[in-house]
């Protein structure tokens, strides 16, 4: 099996001791154990797990299922629950948080350690499916020269008339294609259209005034139309 970094969240010291225990007699890594939510989530944003044990009643505010949630949807660790509580209601609450298994309390030891290896090597095969983003492109300059470009670096396309430029702080680069074909191939979701000329890197906006839209030394025209498109894909404070 491969050495799995394990969270323990649970709120018995005794408890935890043990399982960490049984981890480790089964090759598995213990990264901490914890007996609140509050302080798992803070362990994890300097020292994510493979996977995380939790159970439900813990020590502090917040019980197990509150913290899987976050655990799940923003940092997409697996959970397995390991918890007192067999009610309808309570597995309810767990499974609207999609984890990895459900084990009642006490627990068999080699079912616990199977559940970890059938977790982590479905994450695995879960993150392997998920499609890769890319952080940069090759442009074609001509038959035999591709130049790498980050998206980052792409401050917007402009279209001019059959011809589209792709813009940076530095450069212009000229394809004999339209903006919405250059558009498409980008695939990323940060490149929004804020004027029938324009497809603008919202990751890049430095600032607005009015329908102006500033990136650093170089501007480009928003129109009414896009407006609303535009500000609702940005984090606005008011």
């Amino acid at each position: 099996m491969t050495a799995i970094n394990v969270l323990i969240v649970e709120d018995k010291a005794l408890i935890a001791e043990d399982i960490a225990g049984k981890l480790r007699k089964h090759g598995l890594e213990v990264s901490g154990i914890y007996d609140s939510g509050e302080a798992a989530l803070e362990a994890v944003k300097t020292t994510p797990p493979d996977l995380v044990l939790m159970d439900i009643e813990l020590a502090g505010a917040m019980d197990g299922i509150s913290a899987a949630l976050v655990l799940t949807q923003e940092y997409d660790i697996p959970v397995i629950y390991l918890s007192d509580f067999a009610d309808q209601k309570t597995l309810e609450r767990a499974k609207k948080t999609q984890p990895a298994a459900y084990i009642t309390k006490p627990f068999n030891e080699a079912d616990l350690v199977r559940a970890i290896d059938i977790a982590f090597t479905n994450a695995n095969t879960h993150a392997a499916r998920r499609p890769v983003k890319k952080d940069h492109v090759f442009l074609r300059e001509d038959n035999q020269v591709f130049r790498r470009l980050k998206l980052d670096d792409i401050l917007y396309l402009q279209a001019d008339r059959a011809y589209c430029n792709i813009v940076t702080e530095t450069k212009e680069y000229t394809f004999s294609t339209s903006m919405n074909h250059i558009w498409e191939q980008l695939g990323q979701e940060d490149f929004v259209r804020a004027h029938r000329s324009y497809v603008v890197n919202l990751n890049r906006i430095a600032s607005l005034d009015g329908n102006v839209i500033h990136f650093g030394k170089k501007q480009v025209q928003m129109s009414d139309g896009y407006r609303e498109e535009v500000l609702g894909r940005l984090k606005i404070i008011r």
